[in-house]
């Protein structure tokens, strides 16, 4: 592999500012990676029994763990069994066992820290419902962290350690590798613009910055960890840098991180085989090989946890996820609705929340008309078109809480290498669409990287006013408006006003006399207005989420949003989430000047650099 240039150096160091600025706070998917990471590190396994229910000291403000036996614990003398909770709120012990007289059943998507989980029976543990590939690459960080720590007397179990340790790990995993697969993209768009590093480096940061990879840069999540790795099989296996085995390694591990990126193996390995042709069965054959490997781990870990190299996390996850009609009770006949909304919708949308991607293909009708980069074109449109027709076949398409199509992220590098033909032949026009994708991505990813517009059900109408989900736009609608007025208004507003209805509604059957009633409805108003006004969390929770920046106020140590374990606007609710400037400008506008001044100067470094000649 060539060294690194000094412009990849410095557009490595970008990468790595911008991501690591942004701590996005707590959440299901990534509080159950970082208690299996936990669990690797502090007690060589991998269950994550110890670390899924935590209670306060309030003496000491240390997070007490509360460990699991067969998804029961004791707490205060008293036996407590965790269940799985339908729609009717209807409550199932995970244990498959009657609760024992004097056990209290506990509802476990409030109370424990996550709920993205896999309870395996018949060994009583818990692990996270997603492959280990995550939690394998963010060990390393964790390693070094969790030792330093105890070497320096701090407990890992105090608030803000625990925040602050799942900000460098994601930092030091997440971060570290998203910024290395921008300089491998990088150096994949100077190959395919012919050596000119102007074009290359405006796709580089289109990618970066202009689509969902940026805010999951900031994320314990596989997707950007997906991205980068079936990237790095790709630059393993062009011709300049061949290595094949190192690309069916890169290949392999990206289905450690990610079951469905098979379908891009699959895909990486006929380009291995066909491209560039002749037919080369040796490279398929290395490329094979170094696949062996991860296979061989995924395989072990699955047997170690399940029983079966073959049985899956989500054999056993939270049956909340589950369909039962549906392939592996989660997927389902492709749905033209979502084919659509995934594409241009303001809610789901890649094109409509990057337009600039809409740029890539046509990059790629270009390479394939040109022939010169048509295996590439062929390899990039059977990438995304896999991952894209797996989502659509979802039941859970919208990903949750998502600053935008979360699925389709292990396949951004391929839709935007082509970007390189247009920053050659339409750079003004690419430019523009450039500058609307990167505010787009920029305010989702500055408010909440987690974007609970239309699935939170604190954020969506659910009665007879609710528009289809296909029209909710998640920039306009909730990140802009906490960016630029520091709450979301209109949809706050609209649900005030049916809140208000019900309420009166209620009134007029309750109270007969008319004049009672008029006055118990003007102070209902009043009140309630008031509590809006104040952020309180009732009567609706919308309203205590408040901006202009890092407005999550889950911890890694807490479950749902409204479940806690400290009060709305505490310290610790205040910090769950937060960017390096907050440290200077507590929840403003004006902590993301240092982003501004040095994120930008090296980027205006980039840029200058770039138009220098060779040589």
């Amino acid at each position: 592999m060539p060294r690194l240039t000094r412009l990849e150096l410095v557009l490595f160091l970008t990468v790595l500012f911008v991501f690591a600025y942004f701590h996005q706070g707590g959440g299901w998917n990534q509080n159950s990676r970082f208690a299996e990471v936990r669990a690797m590190v502090e007690e060589g396994r991998f269950a994550i029994d110890n670390f899924l229910v935590y209670q306060r000291d309030p003496a000491t403000d240390d997070l007490v763990r509360l460990p699991l036996d067969h998804a029961e614990y004791d707490f205060d003398g008293q036996r407590h069994a965790l269940c799985w909770v339908d729609g009717a709120w209807k409550f199932f012990p995970i244990s498959g066992r009657p609760t024992a007289e004097g056990t209290v059943e506990e509802p476990m998507h409030t109370l424990c820290a996550s709920g993205d989980v896999a309870y395996v029976p018949h060994t009583g543990h818990f692990h996270p419902n997603k492959p280990p590939g995550t939690s394998f690459l963010a060990l390393p960080a964790y390693f070094a962290i969790f030792h330093v720590e105890r070497a320096l007397g701090i407990s890992p179990d105090h608030w803000w350690t625990m925040n602050l340790n799942a900000w460098l790990t994601t930092i030091l995993s997440v971060g570290l590798l998203s910024a290395l697969g921008c300089v491998l993209f990088f150096r994949l768009a100077c190959d395919f613009a012919g050596g000119a590093k102007m074009p290359a480096l405006l796709a580089t940061f289109a990618f970066a910055f202009g689509t969902t990879f940026f805010p999951f840069g900031t994320l314990l999540f596989d997707h950007n960890l997906t991205a980068v790795l079936l990237l790095a099989s790709f630059y393993f296996l062009r011709p300049l840098t061949a290595h094949p085995v190192l690309a069916g390694f890169c290949a392999g591990f990206a289905v450690v991180t990610n079951y469905v990126a098979g379908g891009a193996v699959i895909a990486l390995g006929l380009y291995a085989l066909l491209a560039p042709r002749p037919v080369h069965w040796r490279r398929a054959v290395l490329f094979s090989l170094g696949g062996l490997l991860p296979a061989l781990l995924l395989g072990w870990y699955h047997t170690t946890n399940f029983g079966s190299p073959f049985a899956l996390n989500n054999d056993f996850q939270n049956p909340i996820f589950k369909d039962p009609q549906g392939s592996l009770g989660m997927f389902g006949a492709p749905s033209g609705y979502v084919a659509g909304l995934l594409a241009v919708s303001p809610y789901r949308g890649i094109f409509w929340l990057s337009p600039v991607l809409l740029f890539g293909l046509v990059g790629w009708f270009e390479w394939l008309r040109g022939r010169t980069f048509a295996a590439e074109a062929r390899l990039g449109l059977a990438i995304f078109g896999w991952f894209f027709l797996v989502n659509a076949s979802f039941n859970g398409y919208h990903g949750g809480y998502s600053a935008g199509p979360r699925y389709l992220v292990p396949a951004l590098p391929f839709l935007a290498l082509p970007l390189v033909v247009a920053f050659l032949r339409w750079k003004k026009t690419a430019l523009v669409l450039l500058a609307v994708s990167v505010a787009q991505q920029f305010l989702l990813t500055a408010t909440d990287a987690q974007n609970s517009l239309a699935v939170g059900g604190h954020a969506r109408v659910d009665d007879a006013h609710r528009k289809d989900d296909f029209w909710c736009n998640i920039v306009t609608e909730y990140a802009a408006p906490l960016f630029f007025t520091g709450h979301i208004g209109p949809l706050t507003e609209q649900l005030l006003s049916i809140h208000l209805a019900n309420e009166e509604r209620r009134l007029t059957t309750e109270i007969p006399d008319e004049t009672e009633r008029t006055t118990k409805i003007a102070e209902l108003r009043r009140d309630t207005r008031a509590a809006v006004d104040r952020g309180d969390r009732e009567p609706l929770q919308l309203a205590s989420i408040r901006g202009p920046v890092s407005v999550n106020t889950v911890n890694v140590f807490d479950g749902l949003l409204g479940y806690g374990l400290w009060p709305l606007r505490s310290p610790q609710t205040a910090w769950a989430s937060c960017n390096l400037g907050e440290l200077l400008w507590p929840m403003s506008r004006w902590s993301l000047l240092p982003l501004f001044l040095v994120g930008g100067g090296l980027g205006g470094w980039l840029l200058v650099a770039a138009r220098r000649p060779p040589g």
